[in-house]
């Protein structure tokens, strides 16, 4: 047996193993985001939240410390590489370093695409896309200088499959697999993977927001599913924690599906 066919004793017990490492996480405020940071904390990385949305992220600071984590807040407009860099100075400042970086923070409007508001179509693709795109680039640029990190995108069933009455929502989200795969090409060499995770509809605020206006977009999701079922923002801090670890170290480039089966049909 070569040396490269060796498992060393202990290998498989620290493929998972965060432990000390520090993960930004934007919008982490609430749903998805907040949920991927606060498990984040319980294998124990420390958090930084970002998010415009201050009272939520007390909130989850509050609940990471409460379970004995370590997290700070830093407010943070995602659409601003001025604000995103400010925002990377503070971190660097308290952390010392970037190990980690999940894309969270995304918004979803519900309209026909004939009457979409060229205003709520700006949101969506300067949030969804543009936001995913600056901080990809604030702070890979801060782990290319270190020379290793991860970034994990949140893609969607949305980038893979359409439905009625999210445009762009769908445009956007198609847009971050692909920007998944330009950084992973161009970063992987250098010590970056970059991967996405793509959910399921979830039962998560932005869900609910975007449903109280209408079902039509919900309805179509609901009965192509295998089985009608929301996932739960708790349920993609596996794939969350797999992404960042050593686990996945062949893994780049990649949009992990957590769809409950979605795009077998």
């Amino acid at each position: 047996m070569s040396e490269e066919d060796v498992v060393p004793a202990g290998y498989v017990a620290d493929l998972f193993n965060l432990s000390g490492q520090i993960a930004v996480v934007t919008g982490a405020g609430s749903g998805l985001g907040a949920a991927i940071a606060i498990g984040y904390a319980q294998v124990g990385v420390k958090v930084a939240l970002l998010d415009i949305n201050d009272a939520g992220m007390a909130q989850t600071e509050q609940k990471i410390i409460e379970q004995g984590g370590v997290a700070a807040s830093f407010h943070a407009d995602v659409t601003s590489k001025t604000s995103l860099e400010t925002c990377a100075g503070s971190i660097l400042a308290k952390f010392g370093r970037v190990d980690i970086l999940v894309n969270s923070a995304g918004s979803a409007f519900r309209s026909p695409a004939e009457d979409f508001p060229e205003e709520k179509l700006d949101f969506i693709l300067d949030l969804n896309l543009k936001g995913t795109y600056l901080a990809g680039q604030v702070f890979g640029n801060i782990m290319l200088i270190q020379g290793k990190g991860n970034i994990i995108n949140i893609a969607s069933i949305g980038g893979f499959r359409a439905y009625p009455w999210a445009s762009a929502y769908l445009a956007s989200k198609g847009g971050v697999v692909q920007l998944t795969k330009s950084f992973a090409l161009e970063w992987g060499n250098r010590g970056i993977r970059v991967n996405a995770i793509g959910p399921t509809l979830m039962d998560s605020p932005l869900t609910n927001k975007a449903a109280a206006s209408t079902s039509i977009t919900a309805d179509f999701i609901k009965s192509r599913m295998l089985r009608e079922r929301l996932g739960l923002s708790r349920e993609l801090i596996g794939a969350a924690i797999f992404l960042a670890s050593e686990a996945s170290t062949l893994v780049n480039g990649h949009t992990l599906m957590c769809d409950d089966g979605y795009l077998i049909a």
